[in-house]
């Protein structure tokens, strides 16, 4: 955001604060502001919330107060997750554009592709009826990450008793392992509920595959998408192991 790197020469902290921003990174610097400094010049992005910016970059985040350009604090990234409330559900339609794979070299389609029946059945009136199911991941109080099940008639439906996941991250904060986080504790409030599985539609070529089988999914089918294109179906089995 330029007000915070248009001013970089206000930064300033004080020596407790420099201590224990050595400690949260365990930096092996004397000068923590100029450190402070070169990463927000080289933070992936910059986001302005209530009282402060936080620039974000490399696995870690830096808090600066707005008014006085204090720099507050500089932690790793560490999203906390929750079940999803009612206030949440207005930010599905994001996380749902979010999902949607795009090859590289492949024109992003337009926000507006998540009003098609077919995926907006992802979230209409989400939370009116069983199945509805989900957390969100949260850093410095901003919802960066959701994970949510349905029973629909969709992509992934394997029966009419089966949730079918859809989970994805805004794009700063994916490799941090916060969709590891996210997941676990979804199959946690799934099992809560008494499911016992739970399925997915992934492309092929995506490599979200691996992840999902890391997360315990098997892959059970394979079967043409809407454009044609191969999809795999996978399956998780929530009493076959700790995840």
């Amino acid at each position: 955001m330029q007000g915070l790197t248009a001013n970089l020469d206000k930064l300033h902290t004080t020596d407790l604060g420099a201590e224990r921003i050595r400690r949260s990174l365990n930096l092996q610097t004397d000068d923590v502001v100029l450190w402070c400094k070169e990463f927000v010049k080289q933070a992936d992005i910059i986001i302005g919330q209530g009282r402060n910016w936080y620039a974000y970059g490399r696995g870690m985040v830096v808090t600066v107060n707005q008014k006085s350009f204090t720099i507050i604090s500089a932690q790793p990234i560490n999203a906390k997750v929750r079940p999803m409330m009612a206030s949440d559900y207005a930010c599905l339609s994001e996380f749902l554009y979010q999902a949607i794979y795009i090859p590289e070299g492949v024109q992003a389609p337009p926000r507006s592709v998540v009003n098609d029946p077919m995926l907006n059945v992802y979230i209409k009136d989400f939370g009116s009826q069983a199945g509805d199911v989900g957390v969100v991941a949260e850093q410095d109080r901003q919802v960066v990450g959701a994970a949510w099940t349905r029973i629909i008639p969709a992509y992934g439906s394997i029966d009419s008793e089966t949730p079918e996941l859809a989970v994805s991250m805004l794009p700063e904060f994916r490799g941090y392992g916060i969709g590891t986080k996210m997941l676990k504790k979804l199959f946690e409030e799934l099992r809560a509920k008494g499911y016992s599985r739970t399925s997915l539609s992934v492309q092929k070529e995506n490599p979200a595959v691996r992840f999902y089988e890391r997360l315990g999914y098997e892959i059970s089918e394979e079967k043409p998408d809407h454009a044609g294109e191969g999809d795999f179906i996978m399956v998780k089995d929530l009493n076959g192991g700790e995840l």
